[in-house]
């Protein structure tokens, strides 16, 4: 996501919309099969999603990376749909130039930062709040086979590790590893439906998922919107944990 800073009451541009040009590679061809291919969103990594036949599917494909790995991705989300809504995997693959994808169904509803959802934040927000610690509550901790640690996400990155502080103690749950605003699904209600992107999912501290998603409110929404977020998820602010993973989360 951008690091740009939040001005009240202004909707930022996205420039993961930024979408002009793009052309679905062969795979999102062959696999349409003659349906509708639209691009949807572009990722930090240079990962493109492919929405086909109106949201029916959807196809993201991109470089291998650490935060794209489609086997472990698939793996996560079968598991996960025994506890909360999320995508059913359809396949995934490598191409001949690297370039690595997973195939999959849509969930009945839109990104929280889509279409009209950007100009509803007083709805909204407290939703995605209420949305999160849905899944935290329901997802199983004991029989999560990953975790998110903070060792893991530091791994290679040297210097990083000591800027972090000490580490503040565990309140384990399973993290959605990437819940910024867009990876949650709306329905037509404004009701959370589903979440997508769950190639990080693991245990981790509640808070390694809050640091990011209350980030993520200025990226999308505008200034302002944390204590609507956290009123919705049902915690008080936590500043030296926030402090610390929001630290972590700029570290990777």
């Amino acid at each position: 996501m951008p690091r740009r800073l939040a001005v009240p009451g202004e909707v930022p541009d996205n420039p993961h919309l930024h979408l002009d040009g793009v052309e679905p590679p062969e795979v999102v061809v062959r696999l349409a099969a003659g349906r509708s291919v639209v691009p949807v969103w572009r990722n930090e990594i240079g990962g493109v999603t492919f929405s086909i036949a109106d949201g029916a599917e959807y196809l993201k494909i991109g470089p291998a990376h650490r935060e794209f790995r489609p086997a472990d991705e698939a793996r996560k989300l079968a598991w996960l749909a025994d506890y909360v809504e999320v995508p059913a995997v359809l396949g995934h693959g490598a191409e001949p130039d690297g370039q690595v994808w997973l195939h999959t169904s849509g969930l009945p509803g839109t990104s929280a930062v889509l279409g009209e959802w950007l100009t509803r934040p007083e709805s909204v927000v407290p939703e995605l709040g209420r949305a999160l610690r849905a899944f935290h509550d329901r997802v199983s901790v004991s029989g999560c086979p990953w975790t998110w640690s903070v060792a893991e996400r530091l791994a290679g990155k040297g210097p990083a590790a000591t800027q972090l502080g000490a580490m503040p103690p565990l309140d384990p749950v399973v993290c959605h590893g990437d819940a910024c605003n867009p990876n949650f699904i709306l329905d037509v209600e404004g009701v959370a439906c589903g979440y997508v992107d769950l190639g990080l999912c693991g245990v981790a501290d509640r808070w390694a998922d809050l640091a990011p998603a209350l980030l993520s409110l200025g990226w999308n929404y505008g200034a302002g919107w944390e204590a609507a977020f956290l009123a919705g998820y049902g915690i008080e602010l936590d500043q030296a944990k926030l402090d610390f993973y929001t630290r972590l989360w700029e570290a990777e």
